[in-house]
């Protein structure tokens, strides 16, 4: 059997799916028929039982997706691949003008070409942290104002630029940190694992 995972809707309203088995999906919003299928494991070349993927972002023509092993670039309309590019990351990318940012969950905030899928940087940012502390993993991660908040396991927030991708501070929150910051009103939100909201601004 097989689940949804990611649900995401074009501007003409279709329908576009990622499953539990890996497939990528177009729904015609007029009539429910399956414009186009695809599977992501098969061009991964390697299969499964745990699949996992990031939500569906779609701009302009393109879909952009992301799974355990790689980020990939689909042609709306017909399914056709315009990119893949071999960097690992569940997480949901973030779009800002002709870039891609993600950070994957071992602490590597990317930079991606939104038109080629080139690298443009990667930068390790769990090396701020001391010795045994950068032994974590990041949970998640929000733009705003041209940086990068991430979050880690063991409690940390890790601040970086949009645009050149390095660390410019960071700090201990102190609990675990389980879940994506968010930002609302100019203020940074942080949701702890013993339910604690901390609020930046």
């Amino acid at each position: 059997s097989q689940n949804f995972l990611s649900l995401a809707l074009s501007k003409q309203g279709d329908v576009i799916a990622s499953t539990s088995s890996g497939d990528l999906l177009k729904v015609n919003s007029i009539n429910g028929n399956v414009d186009w299928s695809l599977n992501t494991l098969g061009i991964s070349s390697e299969a499964t039982d745990f699949f996992k993927s990031s939500d569906i972002v779609i701009i302009n023509e393109s879909i952009i997706f992301s799974n355990h092993q790689a980020i990939f670039s689909f042609n709306l309309n017909n399914g056709y691949t315009n990119w893949r590019t071999k960097v690992s990351s569940i997480t949901t990318p973030i779009i800002d003008g002709k870039n891609i940012f993600f950070v994957t969950e071992y602490g590597y905030f990317v930079i991606i070409s939104l038109d080629t899928g080139e690298i443009i940087s990667s930068t390790n940012i769990l090396t701020i942290l001391k010795g045994s502390k950068q032994s974590t993993k990041i949970t998640g991660f929000v733009m705003g104002s041209g940086k990068i908040y991430s979050v880690t396991q063991n409690g940390y927030l890790i601040v970086s630029s949009s645009t050149s991708g390095k660390v410019e501070n960071y700090k201990k929150i102190g609990s675990p940190i389980t879940s994506a910051p968010i930002i609302n009103n100019g203020k940074l939100f942080i949701y702890t694992e013993k339910s604690r909201i901390l609020g930046f601004n």
